[in-house]
């Protein structure tokens, strides 16, 4: 009864402000899942994930819709059912009559980097599912040996068809199993053999994304720098957003102060669950044969295989994102919860448990109060426009690859213009197109242009467009926010 009631909360947390504004990539996937299903495929060329997902919001889009609360409750669904995997992945390694599975069910019903990508049409939730789900199938193969490859191999193949960081996961498993069955690791292989033939299919289009990516890098300087956090900031920043989660403290210090103290009382947790198990200590010769440690082994590779192999890739391919990075974050409360079944006095577990459940009240109340820390606000944006612009006005973007959100909220009554037509910076002859193509001599005066000024560090960062604007004799009169989007107002 009490895992019903956790699950319950975790599924109304995830509720909260589900209706806030899609993003750029979500409305990517609303447009297309509402759309053909070969337009699935040729979408996929240009977006680094496998195909699953973009198969299951097709036929759910198909089904149910494509507004914003209809594209995030899979996430909802595949978010909270993770609690549940996460609860019995706690039962296999914790005594029968610990409470500790339902603690960490709490935990991660309360995670606020959880919550936040269990409200996004993305497939980290469903990613992080799978990877769950085929951990749990894995430390029952390796530890309590029952005979489950079926469900282990399905597990990990869909998986491996979520996202591609799943690969991560899945050679943690194979170094988990050479570590802890050693000799035996033959009987393994077959399990491994046959995840890898059942991914063979996706190997062409991961080939095809990986030369668009490239292409991208190549074409947008600034690209690297957009996705990929600095090789100094990227892990201690991955480890506060696994703690609070997408939320920030704007003052410096009191962000440097909250991180070094949970850094510590975090740290320490894991520290005494690592050491409470022996492994760092133990000399006997089979000290491996414990299931306890077998399990600590396990789940510590879940967790640092797949965060130092992205961020060692990251040297050559920067792509390295916390939120990519979701799927070993119950691999992180599983080890605070080793921690604290480590802790000998009651009342120091307790203010460990009260401690860890504070953080993400507290980290929740911010995401949930203060808008600053949703989606950007295309709705908002589309709306303001829409509603002070008529027929002599234009709504205009640095990119045509940015135009997703404008069509899927926009009304039809201002015009869209985008200057860039291809994955490039804007240059002056996309500018002289736009010049001839009698856009703007077509509409009689008063004539204003509401400039959408939408990653134009990455599309136009020499500001092209605004001195193009004033060459055309237009004025900014004006500017507004609408939560990381700005508009310039610019008239004639």
């Amino acid at each position: 009864m009490a895992i019903v009631i956790i699950l319950f909360i975790g599924f109304l947390l995830r509720l909260i402000n589900l209706n806030q504004s899609l993003w750029l990539d979500e409305t990517v996937q609303a447009i297309t899942s509402k759309g053909s299903f070969l337009g699935i495929f040729t979408e996929l060329r240009g977006d680094f994930h496998p195909p699953l997902y973009h198969l299951l919001m097709w036929g759910w889009a198909h089904l149910f819709g494509n507004s914003e609360i209809a594209m995030r409750l899979p996430s909802v669904i595949f978010g909270t059912a993770t609690i549940y995997i996460i609860y019995l992945i706690s039962k296999q390694i914790f005594n029968k009559k610990s409470s500790l599975p339902l603690i960490l069910a709490l935990f991660f019903a309360t995670a606020p980097f959880h919550i936040y990508y269990s409200q996004e049409a993305r497939t980290y939730a469903m990613t992080t599912f799978f990877a769950a789900l085929s951990m749990y199938y894995f430390i029952r193969l390796i530890i309590n040996h029952r005979p489950l490859a079926i469900a282990y191999i399905l597990s990990t193949t869909l998986l491996l068809y979520s996202d591609y960081y799943g690969f991560f996961v899945f050679l943690a498993q194979i170094i988990a199993g050479m570590i802890i069955l050693r000799k035996k690791i033959t009987r393994l292989l077959l399990h491994y053999t046959s995840v890898f033939l059942l991914f063979l299919p996706c190997l062409p289009l991961l080939w095809i994304q990986l030369k668009t990516g490239s292409q991208a890098t190549f074409s947008l300087p600034e690209w690297g720098r957009l996705v990929n956090l600095s090789l100094v900031k990227a892990l201690p920043l991955t480890f506060i957003k696994f703690s609070i989660g997408r939320i920030t403290i704007f003052n410096k210090t009191s962000y440097a102060a909250v991180a070094v103290i949970l850094f510590l009382v975090y740290g320490g947790m894991i520290l005494i669950g690592f050491r409470g198990q022996g492994l760092a200590t133990s000399r006997k010769k089979n000290y491996l044969l414990d299931p306890s440690r077998q399990s600590l082994i396990t789940i510590l590779l879940w967790l640092f295989v797949p965060i130092l192999l992205a961020w060692g890739i990251s040297f050559f391919i920067p792509n390295y994102q916390p939120f990519r990075l979701l799927l070993v974050l119950p691999a992180f409360y599983l080890l605070l919860a080793l921690g604290i079944s480590g802790i000998s006095s009651v009342k120091i577990r307790a203010m460990a448990i009260a401690f860890i459940l504070l953080v993400n009240l507290i980290s929740l109340g911010a995401y949930f109060k203060n808008p600053y820390f949703h989606r950007e606000d295309w709705r908002g944006t589309v709306r303001f426009i829409e509603e002070n612009g008529n027929q002599k006005t234009l709504a205009l973007l640095p990119s045509y690859t940015s135009h997703w959100p404008y069509d899927y909220y926009s009304k039809g009554k201002v015009k869209l213009v985008t200057v860039g037509q291809e994955v490039k910076p804007v240059n002056e002859n996309d500018l002289e197109k736009l010049s001839n193509s009698g856009l703007l001599s077509n509409i009689q005066y008063p004539v204003s242009i509401y400039y959408i000024y939408y990653l134009a560090d990455l599309f136009d960062p020499q500001n092209l467009i605004p001195n193009w604007l004033e060459s055309q004799n237009f004025v900014k009169i004006g500017e507004v926010s609408f939560n990381q989007i700005r508009i310039q107002e610019w008239q004639k």
